[in-house]
């Protein structure tokens, strides 16, 4: 995958991308009479100017793009990252710091504003933008409406370019490796933190440069994340992977049995893959994707098995996130996208989680296609529990 290159240095040319990224997110602006966006969550961040941030689960936001509906794009960076976005990253033509200090940091926005002759408007944000620095900027500018822009950044995000479709595709591929590095590793006796240690290793050294989340690795059907747990004889083994790969994420599960699986777990194994291949098979560009999920609901209800269905989510847009700001999100509670477009990449990941059988999830990465979609990720099923 080196050929496709990385994002966060100029060692290839994204130049289309990223002029795509932004001219996509200057006309979701338009739209909603933005005149200028400033966000901080990191997927936004790095659709908007391709910065690779440092990241840690306590490491809280230090780091801001602003765009102006002009095309004009400032980076306000962590101090620690200054020189190093000076030097590897020749597009940023306005680059300043985003400091520790509230105060301070909404002096540097304030002057960016005055730079830009930007004081009256709209001001959109997203929802991890620093409401701190969001009142300062209000109380300093009355003449800013400030407006929620996490359905303008799900717009500008929706449909993908043919080359970021590329690096997906590469993503997708990455989470692959995981997937047969934890197939691998799954055994009685072995601790789920082993087989999340093996797929993270994996991934990271094919080039990952992301865990967007930590590898799920579960027998448990109400627990999410891998632990100490060893595996048994009976379980069913839950493996989710969401990996980052150039800003653009791999997403994607399968289920595994351990030993030898019940007649129970087959059943809701196979109804589950039913769910999932039904669901692929009716994606196309103009469907509304109500009618895929009523569809999964049909095969769950027939089964029986709605009591443990988790029909809230069905398929989720991917992108450089997942939903629900990466659109269009099927499940109980829609997204506002009714209608597959062309250049839409979904994960579908109907599941089923009783107790008593354990986590039932097989999840699959779909781009809708001019002709109707295209599978991207290409992994096996568990052959156990395929068997009827």
């Amino acid at each position: 995958m080196s050929d496709i290159g990385v994002d966060w240095e100029e060692r290839v040319d994204w130049q289309r991308i990223r002029a795509a990224r932004v001219q996509s997110a200057i006309k979701a602006m338009k739209e909603e009479g933005i005149g200028a966006l400033i966000v901080q969550r990191i997927e936004n961040l790095r659709f908007l100017t391709c910065m690779r941030p440092f990241t840690s689960l306590i490491y809280y936001p230090r780091y801001a793009a602003v765009l102006f509906d002009t095309g004009h794009i400032c980076l306000l960076t962590e101090g620690g990252d200054y020189e190093l976005v000076k030097r590897s990253m020749p597009w940023i033509d306005d680059l300043r710091v985003w400091p520790y200090d509230s105060d301070e940091t909404i002096a540097n926005v304030s002057g960016l504003f005055s730079d830009r002759s930007f004081s009256t408007g709209r001001l959109g944000y997203d929802d991890v933008t620093s409401p701190a620095v969001l009142f300062g900027l209000s109380k300093k500018y009355p003449g800013l409406e400030m407006v929620d822009a996490n359905k303008t950044l799900g717009r500008a995000r929706l449909i993908k370019d043919s080359e970021e479709i590329k690096v997906i595709r590469g993503a997708a591929q990455l989470a692959e490796i995981g997937m047969l590095a934890a197939r691998e590793t799954i055994k009685e006796g072995v601790r789920e933190s082993t087989i999340a240690a093996e797929m993270a290793r994996a991934m990271l050294e094919a080039g990952a440069d992301a865990l967007i989340t930590h590898p799920q690795v579960t027998t448990d059907a109400l627990r999410r994340m891998a632990t100490d747990k060893r595996l048994r004889y009976g379980e069913v083994a839950l493996i989710d992977i969401n990996i980052g790969y150039n800003g653009y994420v791999g997403d994607f599960a399968r289920t595994f049995a351990v030993g030898q699986p019940s007649s129970a777990q087959r059943k809701v194994f196979q109804v589950q893959l039913e769910c999932l291949q039904t669901a692929v098979s009716l994606v196309k560009p103009g469907i509304d994707p109500q009618i895929i999920q009523d569809a999964v609901r049909d095969i769950v209800v027939k089964a029986g098995l709605e009591k443990h269905w988790h029909g809230y989510i069905t398929g989720h847009g991917v992108g450089v996130g997942i939903g629900p700001i990466e659109q269009p999100l099927i499940g109980s509670t829609m997204g506002p996208e009714r209608e597959l477009r062309e250049g839409m990449i979904i994960a579908f990941e109907p599941g089923i989680f009783d107790p008593a059988v354990g986590p039932i999830r097989n999840e699959e990465m779909v781009l809708v296609t001019a002709e109707g979609h295209e599978t991207l990720t290409r992994f096996g099923f568990c052959e156990k529990l395929s068997e009827r």
